[in-house]
């Protein structure tokens, strides 16, 4: 099956594909989508990054089909009638599994097609797990989300190669990326 991506928002993208997925061991496997995001760090970043303040966020989350009732139900209580108001409502409130999406392709590594796509500045961050990672800055939104669309959606098939990987790291708050996903799957 294809790749399917959907605006959530201005600043938010939903893909997925029937293909990916976790399996615990027992039971179905979890149908995994990816949630990119357009963040503005605002003023605060290092020097020369200032007219570069947009990063991309990415998170794992179970696909709606495969999320715990009750993350649904409070969707809809909210008035999230749709399934991508779902997804969003769902990924706003609970979160999901972050993932460092410029591991696709490291962003100084660049060349070829992403190194046209968007004008970026790359700079080393921290990880939550305390590593150096590059991370890529836009300029503006629409910079962010052009790239998002055009090439982290366009191979996050990469990406679900290495869900184990992805899922056995420690998260912030405790817990792997398999204890995130189990927390918002059916139960």
């Amino acid at each position: 099956m294809m790749q399917t991506v959907k605006d959530l928002s201005d600043s938010i993208l939903y893909v997925e594909n029937e293909q990916w997925q976790c399996s615990f061991g027992h039971g179905k496997p979890v149908k995994l989508g990816l949630v990119l995001e357009a963040v503005d760090l605002g003023q605060s970043g290092k020097s020369g990054e200032e007219s570069f303040p947009y990063v991309i966020d990415a998170y794992l989350i179970p696909q709606p089909e495969c999320m715990d009732e009750e993350l649904l139900e409070e969707a809809k209580s909210e008035g999230a009638l749709t399934r991508e108001e779902q997804i969003r409502h769902v990924y706003e409130c609970d979160g999901g599994v972050p993932v460092n999406i410029d591991a696709l392709q490291p962003a100084k590594a660049s060349c070829g097609f992403s190194s046209f796509v968007a004008d970026s500045s790359i700079s080393s961050v921290k990880s939550q797990s305390g590593e150096e990672i590059e991370v890529r800055h836009f300029q503006d939104l629409e910079e962010a989300m052009l790239f998002a669309r055009d090439f982290y959606a366009a191979y996050a098939h990469v990406l679900i190669g290495f869900i184990d990987v992805v899922l056995d790291s420690s998260l912030r708050a405790g817990g792997t990326g398999w204890d995130k996903i189990r927390g918002m799957t059916k139960k």
